[in-house]
Order: structure tokens, then sequence, then C-alpha cells
């Protein structure tokens, strides 16, 4: 291995300095140098700063001129001349010129052998140097030479770097590209190139700079990576745009590092992200796709659902459709008596008009269940969203013999969620609850409702019935696409209700009650800082169960009771006949 080209650090240039410095002082001599070969010359590398020392650092000598140094490094021995005007080998040698006549030196190597340069004295007297003198100098030699040891592994160790990074830049894997701070582009591999639409020739001539390939609306950010790479000697990789040679652009993931301290030459590693944004593209499009098709699934599933209740929610049209009738009827009873009762009437009419906001509510509910929208997120309070669905159940329930209760807990918060896709989870669970207690014969058919809060923080919403309860076997597939064990079902339901609860961040799941029945619940996490309570937002009450009839209730209408806990009214008077 060549050292040659090796430089020295100043660091090690100023030990070497002090080393020279205390072996003149020791020897009470004018010059102790370190000299380096550097063919055809041999340089002055470190002079002594003592009192009459005649070389001055960086000078070069020619060689084969008959120095005391070349003698030394040809024979790889030490040199011992005490008075060169007396040996007829060396009064003709250069240095007597500058009046030294003496001198003691030792050859300077690298790990391989390759000479390095001498370590030497020398004096304008006569000078026999004992042998402590050349003990000493051998040590200061050898204490040189240990600096050439590391200075020759480091230099290894950068040629294998090197080496590496060739054969990366060689291979085309990703493209690389060699700059400096002032936007030069010294070298780039083939793959770089054919990203950028350059050829080498664009290298060469220096018609491409790294700084005008990063488009305007990317400067900032590049501006701020080179601020990261003066602090820190890298960049960590980060997404941009580079500019083709024909304009059109390419994203790229790109990553830098400084070759050295002075951190203005370094290798940048690019990365053409195309595929990967086309990827994206893509996956983002599925998605939608995704998305479009189970809420056209979702709507077909509500649809469905409520043509299983269409007899039920027909009883319950009938109710205040039959109440406003009576109630109209009564009111003409009214006018016709003699003299006409004009409060009465006018009690009925409210009667009609209580009755016929209750028809518009269940058919607003029913519309808002079948109607097709778009997903719309919106904060709601989910004990009223669920006992929305309980109220449009109602007919269902009763017509299968269920007893509903809640237990609804107080001062949830507000969740974020599309209400239409949660009502429907809630929906398809009562249902089918219902459908499973069917086959309760003996036993009560019991179905309760809950809320809570779950472990963080958000809602938790429970509903246990007293039905057969579910195989464990089959517990790790009842959310499952097309699983059922219906002989009608399509088995889809429970997995809409999975798709819309996860989509919404949450968790469901199913499992067995301890005495009987099954048990479905699910979570929802909370999208923002719990700021509003439902305590502040119109928190739905459960009115107290009344047996008296209410001034703005009419007579003719009818609920059937679902628990009392819920408190639905079942009222049945009759209006005086005129």
């Amino acid at each position: 291995m060549l050292y040659n080209s090796i430089q020295v650090p100043s660091e090690i240039i100023h030990k070497w300095q002090e080393v020279v410095d205390v072996l003149a002082e020791i020897m009470h001599v004018p010059s102790a140098l370190i000299m380096r070969v550097e063919p055809p010359n041999i340089k002055v590398f470190v002079s002594s700063e003592s009192k009459g020392n005649p070389y001055e650092p960086d000078e070069l000598a020619p060689l084969n001129t008959g120095l005391y140094c070349e003698t030394v490094m040809k024979t790889c021995q030490p040199l011992l001349v005490p008075d060169a005007l007396r040996d007829e080998a060396w009064k003709s040698n250069p240095d007597i010129k500058l009046g030294m006549i003496s001198y003691l030196g030792v050859p300077i190597s690298w790990p391989d052998g390759e000479v390095f340069g001498t370590i030497c004295v020398l004096d304008n007297k006569r000078n026999e140097y004992s042998k402590p003198y050349l003990r000493l100098l051998h040590q200061l030699r050898d204490a040189v030479q240990i600096d050439l040891q590391r200075l020759a592994a480091q230099h290894r160790q950068l040629e294998e770097r090197e080496t590496k990074i060739r054969r990366l830049v060689d291979a085309n894997i990703i493209g690389i590209y060699i700059w400096e701070l002032d936007g030069r582009l010294l070298e780039a591999n083939d793959t770089f190139l054919r990203l950028v639409g350059y050829d080498r020739e664009d290298i060469i001539s220096g018609r491409v700079r790294w700084t005008d390939l990063t488009p305007l609306e990317w400067r900032d950010r590049t501006a701020r990576a080179q601020e990261e790479l003066k602090r820190t000697g890298a960049v960590q990789p980060f997404e941009k745009e580079y500019l083709r040679k024909d304009g059109s652009r390419v994203p790229v993931l790109i990553g830098s590092a400084a070759f050295d301290e002075q951190r203005d030459q370094g290798v940048a590693f690019v990365l053409d992200l195309t595929e990967r944004k086309r990827a994206e593209a893509e996956a983002r499009e599925s998605e939608r796709r995704y998305r479009e098709a189970l809420m056209e699934l979702a709507h077909a599933n509500r649809v469905t659902t409520m043509g299983q209740l269409t007899a039920s929610i027909s009883h319950e049209m009938k109710q205040p459709i039959g109440a406003v009738v009576a109630n109209a009827e009564a009111g003409l009873n009214w006018l016709d008596a003699q003299p006409p009762e004009l409060n009465r009437v006018r009690q009925t009419l409210g009667w009609i008009i209580n009755d016929g906001l209750r028809a518009g509510e269940i058919i607003g509910r029913i519309q808002g269940l079948i109607k097709k929208a778009p997903p719309r997120r919106e904060e709601i309070e989910i004990n009223a969203a669920v006992l929305e669905v309980i109220a449009l159940t109602h007919g269902e329930v009763v017509k299968n013999g269920v007893s509903v209760r809640t237990q609804l807990a107080d001062g949830l918060p507000l969740i974020r969620v599309d209400r239409v896709q949660l009502q429907q989870v809630v929906l398809n669970l009562i249902i089918n609850a219902v459908e499973a207690m069917s086959a309760v014969r003996e036993e009560p058919r019991e179905l309760l409702i809950s809320t809570d809060r779950d472990a963080l923080n958000g809602v938790l919403v429970s509903l246990r019935d007293s039905g057969p309860g579910l195989d464990p076997a089959s517990l790790d597939h009842v959310f499952d696409p097309f699983y059922t064990t219906k002989p009608s079902g399509m088995g889809m339901g429970l997995s809409i209700c999975r798709s819309i609860v996860e989509a919404h961040g949450g968790q469901i799941w199913a499992g067995a009650h301890e005495t009987r029945g099954a048990v479905f619940q699910f979570s929802l996490p909370l999208e923002r800082n719990e700021t509003i309570s439902a305590e502040y937002a119109g928190q739905c009450r459960r009115p107290e169960k009344a047996d008296t009839e209410s001034e703005n209730e009419s007579p003719f209408s009818a609920t059937a009771d679902v628990s009392t806990e819920i408190g639905c009214r079942a009222l049945a008077h009759a209006a005086p006949q005129g």
C-alpha cells in the first residue's frame, strides 16, 4: 500500500513539533527535524523552533545530492556523522553550506516498511552524540511511528469505505451522487442520472447542479436539511421532489452525509418513490372503493332490516294516526255541543298536534336509517342514540314477547361518530338478540342494554340477551362475512357491525353470559379531549312511569310498555261521544 498521499492531521503535526523542540533542547543542538520523502524531493516536515536553526518547515531539497538523510533512508539504519569536515565521505554534503557539520538520524517507516523519512538532529560543531542520545532518538522515532500506524489504519478503513461506496455507486441499486455545498455535482451513478433525465456529460460540464434540481416549493425544506447537515454532518432521510431535465417531476426519498468536519462535500442517497406513490394512490383508491362498497352494503342491510320491521312499524304508525282520527272526531263532537266546548276543542287540537309530531318522529327515524347519504361524523350523546333505536324497534320487541331493560350511565362523554352507522350497529344487535330469543319457550325473554365508560375513557355499549347463547367454538367467527347460524341469514349483519365499529377506531366482541344467553359489546374511543359532558349537552333522561293523564298527551295515544325502566306509557282513554 502506498502511503505517500496520506495527509498528516494538524493535531499530529503539533504533537511532533513538541517532540523536536524537546529533542533540540535536551541534546543542546540548533536543529531537530522530522523529514518526509516526497519524490523527487525530501521535505522538512517539522523543524524545531530553536535558536540558530537554518531549516524552515516545508523546505524542499532534491534527492540524490548526498544529503545525510538520503543514506539513512537507503540503508534503513541509523547514521552518526560527528564531523563532516574531517570525513572524506561527507565533506561535500550540502548541509555543510548551512554550517551543519554533525548529524545523528534514524529512519521513520510506515507499518508496511515503506519509508516515511527520518528524525534527526544537526549541530554546527563537532558532536559525538552519546548512546543515550541515540536511544532517546529511537524512542521518539517509535512514538512517531505509532502515530503513523494509526494514520495507516484510518487510511485503510477509509479506503475500505470508499471501496464499498464505489461498489454501491456502481451497483446502481439506488441513486447516488457526490455533492459540494455550493451546488456542484462532482459524481453521480447511472441510477441517479436516469432518475433526473441527465447524462454524464451534463455532470462533467457542470450544466446540472443539485440546487437547480429542487422545485421552488421544496427550497425551504431543502434549506432546513442543509442546516441539519452543517450542524450534525448528516441529514435524516426525507421526502421531496426533483425536477427532471424535461421539466417533469419525480418524488424521491433523500438522505445525505458529509465526508469530513468541513462539511463542504459529501454523498447523497436518492430513492425513487414513483412506484411507491403510485401504489399509495392505488391503495387510497382501493380504500375509497371499499368504503363505498361498505356503505352500499350497510345501506342494503339497513333497508333489509327495516323491511323485517315493516309489520311492527306499521303497528306503531297506526297508533298516532288512529289517535289523530279519534281526537278529530271528538273535537267535532265538542263543537256540536250546545254551547260548543271550546276549551275541550282546544285541548283536543293539542292532542292531535302531539300525535302528529309522534308520527313524524317515527317516520323521521325510519328515513334517517333508510336514506342513502355520505358518512357525516358529529358529536352525539350515546344514550340518546341508543334510546332512539330502542323506540324504533319497540313494536318488534313487544311482538316477540321480549322485555327490554336499560342501564344507561350518566355523564358519558360525547363521541364523534356517524349517527346513522352507529344506530345501525345497535339496530342489528337488537334484532339479532330478539331473533335469538325466539327459541326460548319456558324462560323469560329479556334484553339488557347498558352503556358505560370503557377502560380507555371512551364509551362501552353492551347488549345481553337470555337466548340460547353462543357456541364457544363460534366466538372467533361470528363477525366473519357470510358466517351465520340462521337458516335464512346471509351472515353479513355482524360483519357490517364490525366494519362500522372498526372504521370509527373501536372494537366489537361477543361472549357467553355466565348464566345463559349471549353478550355483545362494542367500544368507541374519543377522538378529541373530553371537554363537553352529556350533562351540558342535553342528556337524555328517562321519564318516570306515570299512570295519570298528562295535560298535553292525547287520551287516544298508546304505546306498549317496553319496560318500567324506559318509562313508556300505555294509556287508553276514550273521549266523550257527542
